[in-house]
């Protein structure tokens, strides 16, 4: 799943326009698993993704729970009222998060 994700991103040309020159790591945790990944992203492309060690890492850090995360990936929740609704928690800068919720408009608007 995280490999569609990665190619969704890279592919999506609306996308790439917006983050071409953001470089970040992004976590995504998983409260119930006490789990995670990191998506390295360097000039707008996903380059990396690993599992994380802790939800110590990431620039920007996406944490909910495991099936949350996982129909944000599949595009059946809207990442923007998941935020809102508080059942998705980011920590990060500012600048970064605003990039974050741009990515999800544009990937399941």
């Amino acid at each position: 799943m995280l490999v569609e994700f990665r190619e969704k991103v890279n592919q999506n040309e609306k996308v790439q326009k917006l983050i071409r020159k953001w470089s970040t790591s992004v976590l995504m945790w998983s409260k119930d698993l006490n789990t995670g990944f990191v998506l390295q992203v360097e000039y707008g492309k996903i380059t990396e993704m690993k599992k994380a060690d802790s939800i110590d890492e990431g620039n920007v850090r996406v944490v909910s729970g495991t099936e949350t995360l996982l129909d944000m990936f599949r595009g059946k929740e809207n990442i923007v009222h998941l935020y809102m609704d508080g059942v998705v928690e980011t920590f990060g800068s500012e600048k970064d998060q605003i990039v974050l919720d741009a990515v999800a408009k544009i990937l399941w608007s």
